[in-house]
């Protein structure tokens, strides 16, 4: 029982690293991968120029998510490495940790999901086909 309940431990905190990426795991080149994929759907939509401005504003707006996070990031490294480092695991720290994490995208949701669905208005019917036919082809390329 005792090495489940480390296991448990172990994976909250490895759990807890990998949130503090998230918001970092689209960067590349430039604006990278993710600002790729939202030229390429505007692409592919054909959208307008007022439909393009609504989509790129949710671009940007994820752009400036992730800049805010990657500043954030070095403070939660350095806390995940001090509860790695202790002699045990901190239980109330790491919920606490993943109670920020998860506040701050709970904060930055409204915005994004307003302006996402002011542009969920603009598109046609035919947009929202082929959005569907992209979700499908990316969920069967996933599933490897």
């Amino acid at each position: 029982m005792k090495n489940v309940s480390l296991s448990r431990k172990i994976q909250l905190v490895v759990v807890m690293l990998l949130s503090g990426l998230f918001l970092t795991a689209c960067k590349g080149h430039n604006e990278g991968h993710g600002g790729m994929m939202f030229d390429i759907a505007a692409y592919k939509l054909d959208l307008t120029d007022a439909q393009e401005e609504k989509w790129f504003a949710i671009r940007d707006e994820l752009k400036q998510l992730r800049k805010e996070a990657r500043k954030e990031k070095r403070g939660h490294l350095d806390q995940a490495k001090s509860l790695i480092m202790a002699d045990s695991l901190d239980q109330a720290e790491v919920l606490n940790q993943f109670e920020q994490h998860q506040g701050r995208m709970l904060s930055a949701a409204p915005s994004v999901i307003e302006k996402l669905s002011a542009f969920h208005a603009t598109l046609t019917a035919e947009q929202k086909d082929k959005v569907i036919k992209m979700l499908d082809h990316f969920a069967s390329r996933k599933k490897g």
